[in-house]
């Protein structure tokens, strides 16, 4: 049986606020807060007389603002704009019970406000996570609108970088969109990369390309993270002979302040995505096999793939029980970073 797509969160708010539906009392919770603060700065837009925004738009997100103070906000009524708009974010309350700071009576309190709150103004609680169960959640399920704003799918994503680059004035391929979709990995079930990144690595590779153009290169030298084009610059140093220049590119990172920790990270990601597609290839798997069993980006292993045929399946895994040792003897502290990771690049 055909199942209807569920409209994403943010295109049922956009829709209430067109129709004038939008209540008194709103819940915005969810992975992409970038979409929560663009929410709120379009009630704000819509609802508060920009001569009163410092009087009819009040942020209240201090680690221990009371409920008092909430209710305080509320209440107090705008002169010039058509609503006053109160945005509670981060509210700790949201995400248990048992916060220290705050009562359960006036938690309790503050959820029976919200089902007859001042119609003068609009209150928005948010959080990224929240507890259910909880006093507040469990009231606001039932009294609020709310909006979970999990992640977009692709072809919103897709629209939400063409409406960037087209704003300012830089063209685009659908080829170099979906690379750069793709090298982000938003899509990856364990990748904590949101909006907010994604955003500012669309600025960067604004400021990086020139003639109004994108091109592969803009989005590699831009979005791949340090850690993960040290590891490809690392191996070209390697397989060409120039393990100074590996050490070369060891001491910039590290002297950078870098962490050491997440540059193993990176390393062993790298490495053990690299047996995984050696062992692949062997198996007589093509690309589009091993992305499908991998997951993850699709040019991260097309990347992957010459450095994979240089080196034998027995060679990686010692090269993997290499970088762990070296975690070990880090951790432990056996050596300090820099020499247990100069005596790995060594060892290659």
């Amino acid at each position: 049986m055909y199942k209807k797509a569920v409209k994403h969160s943010f295109k049922v708010f956009s829709e209430n606020l067109k129709n004038g539906t939008t209540g008194s009392v709103l819940f915005f919770y969810g992975a992409e807060q970038y979409l929560v603060k663009w929410a709120v700065e379009t009630l704000v837009k819509k609802y508060v007389n920009p001569a009163a925004l410092s009087v009819d738009y009040v942020l209240l997100d201090e680690e221990n603002v009371s409920c008092e103070q909430i209710i305080e906000a509320c209440e107090t009524f705008s002169m010039f704009s058509q609503r006053r708009v109160v945005w509670v974010k981060n509210f700790r309350p949201l995400m248990g019970d048992s916060v220290r700071g705050y009562r359960k009576e006036d938690l309790i309190a503050l959820a029976d406000y919200t089902r007859e709150s001042n119609p003068g103004t609009i209150l928005i609680f948010s959080s990224e996570e929240i507890k259910a169960s909880a006093v507040l959640p469990a009231a606001l399920k039932k009294q609020a609108q709310c909006y979970e704003f999990d992640r977009i799918d692709k072809s919103e994503l897709t629209s939400f970088a063409r409406k960037r680059f087209r704003a300012a004035g830089v063209e685009i391929s659908p080829k170099n969109l979906g690379l750069l979709i793709d090298l982000t990995g938003y899509f990856n079930r364990e990748s904590d990369y949101r909006l907010f990144h994604f955003d500012n690595d669309i600025q960067k590779i604004i400021a990086h390309c020139s003639d109004g153009r994108v091109e592969e290169s803009d989005i590699v030298c831009t979005v791949e993270g340090d850690a993960d084009t040290f590891v490809f610059d690392m191996l070209d140093g390697i397989s060409g002979n120039q393990k100074d220049k590996a050490f070369q590119l060891l001491y910039n990172i590290l002297s950078s302040g870098r962490d050491a920790f997440s540059l193993i990270g990176a390393v062993v990601s790298q490495f053990e995505m690299m047996l995984s597609v050696k062992q692949m290839r062997e198996d007589g798997m093509d690309l589009a096999a091993i992305h499908k069993k991998l997951g993850g980006s699709e040019y991260r292993i097309k990347k992957m793939i010459p450095y994979a045929n240089k080196y034998s399946v027995g060679k990686l895994k010692q090269i993997l029980s290499s970088i762990y040792e070296t975690d070990r003897n880090i951790k432990t502290g056996l050596l300090d970073s820099q020499l247990a990771l100069e005596m790995f690049i060594a060892g290659i």
